[in-house]
């Protein structure tokens, strides 16, 4: 489960960044505002933790804007500011949940897996295709009861592919949320040789294959067939 952390200040973004990685997040932190509108426009991310109060662009504004452009990712606001107006006005933009700061880390952690799989619309966040199980909080992958284990990577793009289950994932997604790559060059053979070896592990020493190569536009798993 991936999160952008924006936060100015950087004792409480090291803590966040630090203790939700403990918690099997991955967390990109940002301290700039519009810098941190932009990799939210531009990353697929499962929640964001946004301080109200930060330079160039605030908080605030940075809701508004990703609610605008109908970017529907959990946000969870966290501030030093404690009045109701601010809790109010963060809410009616289009904030998850809002949290002062003194707070509690587990409490954080706590909430942000219910916001990520409320969002989701798994319970369990556990993601099913045929004999095919992906638990995301825990980064278990399991086929016919067998662990199958994989690399970062490898996980990553699976995680990708069952979230948009029996949909194409084009390769320019695939480079932007896994590699966070420009897809200058949407023929990069990195993706090629990824899905190849988590094809090896996933779909060949089975009957069934659930990964499907869409030529020219990307790949998708699928229980259609």
């Amino acid at each position: 489960m991936k999160i952008l952390v924006i936060e100015d200040s950087k004792p409480i973004a090291n803590i966040l960044e630090l203790y939700l990685t403990d918690a099997k997040f991955e967390v990109d932190t940002v301290a700039d505002g519009q810098e941190a509108f932009a990799m939210a426009k531009k990353t697929t991310y499962d929640l964001i933790i946004l301080d109200l109060m930060l330079p160039s662009m605030s908080g605030f504004e940075i809701i508004a804007g990703l609610r605008t452009l109908e970017i529907k990712t959990p946000i969870m606001v966290t501030s030093a500011r404690d009045s109701v107006q601010d809790k109010v006005k963060a809410l009616d933009l289009g904030a998850d949940d809002y949290l002062v700061k003194g707070f509690d880390m587990q409490e954080l952690a706590a909430r942000a897996k219910t916001l990520i799989r409320r969002s989701c619309g798994e319970v369990n966040n556990v993601f099913r295709c045929r004999n095919l199980s992906v638990d995301i909080t825990d980064m278990l992958v399991r086929r016919a009861g067998k662990v199958i284990n994989l690399t970062k990577t490898e996980f990553k793009i699976l995680e990708l592919l069952i979230r948009k289950k029996n949909k194409v994932v084009l390769i320019e997604d695939l480079l932007r949320t896994v590699w966070q790559d420009e897809p200058e060059d949407i023929h990069s053979n990195k993706v090629n040789v990824h899905l190849k070896m988590l094809r090896e592990k996933v779909d060949e020493p089975f009957d069934q294959k659930l990964i499907k190569t869409i030529r020219s536009f990307g790949y998708m798993i699928t229980d259609l067939d």
